[in-house]
């Protein structure tokens, strides 16, 4: 079996207009003074396809502009050039290949997110063209664990509130949607008005909200989304709220601040967390935990690197009695992912859910078959073969633009 191509599949969903970006710069008003949250409008979703001359092919996704992803691999110097012709099974070493062969250019940011999700794909194919689920093709033995020696067969998932809500009332409204599907534990944001932009105050009446209705059985995980400045800060916010029990405390401080986070960590026992912010590769998550003492990482299933370099990351956490919570918010094959790596890595309780605000096809409908939370808050580890989804071709017909 031979690579024949590396295909880039750009989505779009305008949605009703008030989707927000995770890009600060974008505003609905360029230039205005006021604070509004940042907007793009709508939902872009970028994925990447790979074909093989045996007719399987396999699907990964970046969270990055599709037109840069595109010429990220169709470019002369790009990831099709190098794969094309290649056993697609050989999945460590054509991750290395494309690791070498953009060095000069690519060594850290989003080529590594291109690349993961190549590999992401090459996996899926793997595991079809063995008849076996991409976990018992990375399964891998942590150092020194005591955990089972059997994945799991159903894994655990956290829902993502975001937006929160401009008040009390939405949030209520939304984390009761989120509650509603099944999860154990939902994670708030900041926002305009409300947590972490406003005062000590408002942080503590938000928090309080959300611990009452999520009531004492739920996780309670917080995201601050690096607003805070500085440790002092922070650890003012976070004395004023550890009575309502929160999991993590997610980026409150800038991503690259990492001696900070070190003297963060060590001034409180709510568990901090970093790694979603653009940080790839297994190297710069060695820098979370060495210099900056993360109790939690957080590498992204569709921007660190692939799903074997977040296992290498996932392991060096262990290493350190830190936990591994990968990131995807509404990136659904991502989440795919995610089910493989939570069913074999000892040290990761959780992983990211999408609840979408709007709703949209892309993240409710874009894999087939949907995902299913139970009862008891759990997912079925996928026992098909490759990750164990396909594209739902009619919301890639209804949505589908050219990359841009």
């Amino acid at each position: 079996m031979k690579i024949t191509s590396v295909e880039t599949i750009a989505l779009r969903d305008e949605s009703d207009g008030t989707v927000t970006s995770w890009n600060p710069s974008f505003s609905e008003s360029p230039g205005s003074s006021n604070a509004e949250p940042a907007s793009s409008g709508g939902y872009d979703i970028t994925l990447v396809r790979v074909h093989t001359d045996e007719g399987i092919s396999g699907i990964g996704q970046c969270e990055a502009p599709s037109l840069v992803i595109d010429a990220i691999i169709r470019s002369s110097q790009g990831l099709e050039v190098l794969l094309v012709g290649e056993d697609p099974t050989q999945v460590q070493r054509l991750w290395q290949k494309m690791y070498n062969s953009t060095g000069v250019f690519g060594r850290r940011g989003v080529v590594i997110g291109a690349i993961g999700a190549v590999e992401t794909a090459l996996w899926d194919i793997t595991g079809k063209a063995a008849g076996k689920p991409v976990h018992e093709l990375i399964w891998r033995s942590f150092t020194s664990t005591a955990s089972d020696t059997e994945p799991l067969k159903r894994v655990t998932p956290y829902a993502t509130v975001y937006p929160p809500g401009v008040d009390l009332e939405q949030l209520e409204e939304r984390m009761n949607i989120a509650i509603s599907r099944g999860v154990n534990a939902v994670k708030i944001e900041e926002w305009p008005g409300q947590f972490g932009n406003v005062d000590v105050e408002t942080d503590v009446s938000v928090i309080e909200k959300a611990r009452s209705i999520l009531g004492p059985k739920r996780d309670l995980m917080i995201d601050v989304q690096n607003r805070w400045r500085d440790v002092g800060q922070a650890l003012r916010t976070i004395e004023e709220i550890e009575q309502f029990k929160p999991f993590f405390i997610e980026a409150p401080l800038p991503a690259d601040n990492i001696e900070g986070y070190h003297r963060l960590a060590e001034a409180t026992n709510i568990r901090i967390a970093v790694g979603d912010w653009g940080f790839s590769t297994r190297h710069e998550f060695a820098d979370l935990l060495r210099r900056g003492r993360l109790d939690v990482v957080q590498p992204s299933s569709v921007r660190a690197g692939g799903m074997h370099e977040i296992l290498n990351i996932a392991e060096d956490a262990y290493r350190f009695g830190a936990l591994c919570i990968p990131h995807s918010w509404c990136h659904v094959v991502g989440v795919a992912a995610e089910l493989h790596l939570a069913a074999i890595t000892p040290n990761m309780p959780y992983f990211e859910f999408p609840i979408a605000f709007p709703a949209s096809p892309l993240v409710e409908n874009l894999l087939l078959p949907n995902f299913e939370i139970a009862p008891d808050g759990t997912i079925e580890v996928p026992n098909r073969p490759g990750l164990g989804f396909e594209l739902n071709e009619d919301v890639i017909f209804d949505f589908r633009v050219d990359p841009y």
